[in-house]
């Protein structure tokens, strides 16, 4: 007789944010702290991320904490570039996920592009049983933030909004689809359009100049 099985799960209300650590000799090194943008149901699919994440020193302490102690109960410490993904409910933070991996999502060049800190560099470094190299250095940028094109209809793309150049200042990498390709209505993110990065050198404004460029394709965006 089948029975139908029915995963019940507690819903967690807050922003959403990764903590990108960094483990050699039983020592952790959190990186940063990077926030999410999520779009609504059903999917709640990734629509962008900004490192570093603009919260309150208070909140960012708490994200950190609550990953460290996560990785330590995991026995992640040694050997480990980890993405731990953290909701800051309003009962204190809930861990997500705990990957022992580099983010994804272009999250690794957002931090890169921050610190000047290669965490693919790292990630090779600490499996082969090498220190790796965190030095930050001054790569005259505060914050970088990347925004993802999701369709939200099925068809065929016909044509985008103009984005400008990724030599314009403060334009870090566009990529987007062609004319032509055949379209789903994103119920993950493997049905992206493409992307946008930017960077602010003043402070946390890089999701804003994303969202402008964005603005700017979305105006254009035409699926039939």
């Amino acid at each position: 007789v089948y029975k139908r099985q029915v995963l019940v799960e507690e819903l967690l209300d807050g922003p959403e944010v990764s903590v990108e650590t960094v483990s050699h000799a039983g020592a952790v090194h959190v990186v940063g702290v990077t926030d999410k943008s999520i779009g609504g149901a059903p999917a709640f699919i990734e629509t962008g991320h900004m490192f570093p994440a603009a919260l309150t020193p208070a909140d960012t302490e708490a994200a950190e904490q609550t990953a460290l102690a996560a990785l330590k109960a995991l026995g992640l410490v040694d050997g480990v570039v980890a993405h731990t993904e953290i909701k800051l409910t309003s009962g204190g933070p809930r861990v997500v996920e705990v990957n022992p991996r580099p983010a994804g999502n272009r999250i690794t060049e957002l931090v890169r592009h921050v610190t000047g800190i290669d965490l693919a560099a790292a990630f090779v470094d600490v499996a082969l049983g090498r220190a790796p190299d965190l030095r930050r250095a001054d790569t005259g940028l505060r914050s970088a933030a990347v925004g993802f094109l999701v369709p939200d209809r099925t068809g065929t793309l016909e044509a985008l909004g103009a984005a400008r150049p990724a030599d314009d200042a403060g334009v870090l990498e566009v990529q987007l689809a062609e004319p032509g390709k055949a379209v789903k209505a994103a119920h993950s993110n493997n049905e992206y359009l493409g992307h946008v990065m930017a960077g602010d050198p003043d402070g946390p404004g890089a999701r804003d100049r994303v969202e402008s460029l964005l603005a700017g394709i979305r105006a254009g965006l035409v699926i039939r």
